[in-house]
């Protein structure tokens, strides 16, 4: 039996409920006790990451020393552009990114540990797949919330907000992402 959950944005910023799942339990061909790690999960949950807001608050604090290993699949479009898998495409690092690395490409999956929501411009590539431990390089933080987000180029360069338009409006759909957390305190 598959379980997928889907959220439509209820604020300029996405809040998605996490939804927490067995941890030695098969969802969608996702993580599976003994197919991705050794040991079971401390924590699993599916969420969706809408393409409408440059970041999706998930729920989840995480702490130094914790294991995260996260799928995503799904397709969003943006702007006049074709559909985009979480792994993105086209060259990224511009000021007006999500995330500002020119190594993440644009209009793919990203994360951020952070103490509250920020446009800083840090972040990591998620992409399809994603594994480590934290802290992560390129995080804002060494602890605190795990935000994931579309690296789409509609921030203000000076950071100090995104233009909402260009999200809402120009972009639609959602990447479906199953996260799993090995807590390591």
């Amino acid at each position: 039996m598959r379980y997928v959950w889907t959220v439509a944005a209820l604020a300029v910023f996405s809040a998605a409920a996490p939804v927490r799942l067995k941890p030695d339990t098969t969802y969608g061909g996702g993580l599976q006790r003994g197919a991705v790690s050794p040991s079971r999960a401390d924590e699993n949950l599916i969420l969706s990451v809408p393409a409408t807001a440059p970041w999706t608050e998930t729920g989840i604090v995480v702490r130094g020393g914790d294991r995260l290993e996260i799928r995503a699949w799904g397709a969003v479009s943006y702007g006049e552009g074709a559909p985009v898998t979480p792994n993105g495409l086209e060259r990224g690092g511009g000021c007006s990114f999500v995330v500002t690395n020119a190594a993440v490409p644009a209009h793919a999956l990203v994360a951020n540990v952070a103490p509250q929501l920020t446009f800083d411009g840090q972040g990591f590539l998620v992409g399809s797949q994603w594994s480590g431990t934290v802290p992560v390089k390129g995080a804002t933080a060494p602890e605190g919330r795990l935000y994931l987000g579309f690296n789409h180029g509609a921030v203000l360069c000076d950071r100090s907000g995104y233009d909402s338009w260009a999200f809402r409006v120009r972009n639609s759909g959602t990447f479906t992402v199953q996260i799993a957390i090995w807590r390591g305190r």
